[in-house]
């Protein structure tokens, strides 16, 4: 039995969750208060999510929800805040990024008080940890989605994270958070987890950001990103100096985009996590029609 440990103020919202869950799967648009920011509104299945969002597209938002043209991302897989000035580190790169996109995150207040507004997607955890991917953003997401995959060989759950934005043209980007399965013999599992993802963004009619720790450790990894990504019309970020986290190699996470255009990219230095950070400015296409998938 997977236990969650929640402090007072999570048993809160997950009471939360029971009244506002449904907005999820088409009821309406509910603008939730910051503490039940986190764990409430949210579908966990890729038909529920298509559902959630098509009902959320009908959905008149208030200006508290859109954001601007411009705006900066920081992908960070944190390591469970085990290393020394994790937490120093974080606050100050925060103050730079718009949207955070952590894997291997905590339900923990010190990383929910980052942002206004987070979703957390559980993944790994034990009798006093859980870990997960946590997004995070200064403006409310109108539809949160949560997947949950299966490392092949640890049976230990890996978590994905969907949210859709309202930007202040009426365009809609949808931000996935994704910690990839590691341990497997070939891609079959990999694959099904990047395949949830991409029946998203398919349909999804606007720019799109998909990032995190993608464990592309080998050539048939590489290879399945580029095949599935690339006819969605995602592009990967290129870092000029890419001080990006390698195995075997070859690097582990990626940033990949649609309907925007990268003033800035860069991977700095950091030795309070195994991997280093990502940080990406980025401004909004005018334009951007669907791309269908091959």
């Amino acid at each position: 039995m997977i236990r969650f440990l929640f402090r007072p103020a999570d048993v809160r919202r997950a009471l939360a969750s029971v009244v506002l869950s449904v907005c999820a799967l088409g009821v309406g648009a509910v603008e939730l208060s910051d503490e039940q920011a986190g764990l409430t509104d949210y579908a966990t299945t890729p038909e529920a999510c298509h559902q959630a969002l098509g009902s959320s597209r009908s959905q008149h938002y208030g200006d508290s929800y859109q954001i601007p043209s411009t705006v900066s991302l920081l992908s960070w897989n944190i390591y469970k805040a085990q290393r020394d000035h994790l937490m120093r580190d974080l606050q100050a790169l925060s103050t730079e990024a718009d949207i955070l996109l952590l894997q291997e995150a905590l339900l923990d207040k010190r990383l929910e008080d980052l942002k206004p507004y987070w979703r957390f997607a559980p993944g790994y955890s034990t009798d006093d940890l859980q870990t997960g991917v946590m997004t995070l953003s200064a403006w409310p997401a109108s539809v949160h989605c949560r997947f949950e995959h299966t490392e092949p060989w640890l049976r230990t759950p890996k978590a994905t994270s969907v949210v859709e934005y309202i930007l202040d043209s009426g365009q809609r980007l949808l931000a996935v958070n994704m910690h990839s399965i590691n341990f497997e013999l070939g891609v079959t599992e990999y694959r099904r987890q990047l395949q949830d993802v991409v029946s998203i963004v398919a349909e999804h009619n606007g720019p799109a950001v998909l990032a995190g720790d993608l464990n592309s450790w080998s050539d048939d990894r590489r290879e399945l990103l580029q095949r599935l990504l690339a006819p969605l019309g995602l592009t990967p970020a290129v870092f000029a100096e890419d001080n990006r986290t390698q195995a075997f190699g070859l690097a582990l996470d990626h940033v990949w985009t649609r309907g925007v255009s990268i003033s800035a990219a860069e991977v700095p230095i950091y030795q309070s996590s195994d991997h280093n950070p990502l940080l990406v400015s980025m401004q909004f296409d005018e334009v951007n029609d669907r791309v269908a998938q091959d």
